[in-house]
């Protein structure tokens, strides 16, 4: 597939890019219509910006990848969703962490319901730089896919500079999330627990203790750091894009929990912004 290229997110992958069949030939200026024989658009741009060039690559009948977060709100969130609908083609945000080794494993034993209902998830990551919306997002996606429910409300403290706390509201679980900056290395833990027992990953390994199997750690190849991605997570997703696009998954299974995430990154700024208790989502 030939592709065109808004920002500078993805220029240095261009290598990753072509393995999985996917050839990013220009450089797009989304103030401008698409250039003819792009068939994708991968869209690197601050969220109000990427929305806009996402819109019209869809409507130009052209594929969208993109780096989240891509839209400001749920409203243009289905907007884009319908576009994309309309046309026929595929909105693709970008999330490779998902592919780690650890996270896969983590989502096995989700599967197999090893701790029972999930109750209670704690996220714990550690930045380099600040932490801004793009690892909000990752935050909250590993939330969401933790929990496995929708979230009902969120109550946020965002300190200028200083570490940032998020209690997300479940039906029948809590999850919370602290989100540090500017530390020498990246890190990352996340723990769970259900009637069954507790799961705890650090990104590299999984630790169970759980009824039925006892105490049992798994050592994984190819840990995950918060802000960082390897290049064979990233040419899995991408080889997810390119089967959606080309019929062989379910058109906007890639969103996954995009629409809950846009809500979570707006309703957390709100909360922080009148220090609520917690934000109706």
């Amino acid at each position: 597939m030939k592709g065109i290229l808004a920002g500078e997110g993805f220029a240095d992958r261009a290598g990753v890019f072509l393995r999985a069949g996917l050839d990013l030939r220009s450089i797009w200026d989304p103030s401008a219509p698409p250039p003819g024989g792009a068939e994708f658009a991968a869209i690197s741009l601050p969220p109000k910006a990427a929305g806009k060039a996402a819109l019209t690559a869809l409507r130009s009948g052209l594929h969208v990848l993109c780096s989240p977060p891509f839209c400001v709100s749920t409203a243009e969130l289905e907007e884009l969703r319908e576009a994309a609908g309309t046309a026929g083609r595929t909105i693709f945000p970008l999330q490779p962490w998902e592919k780690a080794p650890a996270l896969r494993g983590l989502e096995k034993a989700l599967d197999d319901r090893l701790a029972g209902e999930i109750d209670y998830v704690s996220i714990k990551a550690a930045y380099e730089g600040a932490a801004a919306e793009p690892e909000l997002w990752q935050v909250f996606s590993l939330l969401l896919c933790t929990a496995r429910r929708p979230p009902a409300a969120i109550e946020a403290r965002m300190p200028e500079g200083g570490p940032m706390a998020f209690h997300v509201h479940f039906p029948g679980a809590d999850g919370f999330a602290h989100v540090s900056r500017g530390e020498e290395s990246p890190w990352l833990s996340i723990r769970l627990s259900g009637k069954a027992g507790r799961i705890e990953t650090d990104g590299r390994s999984i630790r169970l203790d759980v009824k039925g199997v006892g105490s049992r750690t798994v050592e994984f190849q190819g840990g995950l750091e918060p802000g960082r991605t390897r290049h064979e997570w990233l040419a899995a997703e991408l080889a997810d894009f390119r089967a959606e696009a080309d019929g062989e998954l379910p058109r906007g299974s890639g969103l996954r929990n995009a629409r809950y995430c846009v809500k979570l990154l707006r309703n957390a700024a709100y909360s922080a912004s009148v220090r609520s208790a917690a934000v109706p989502l």
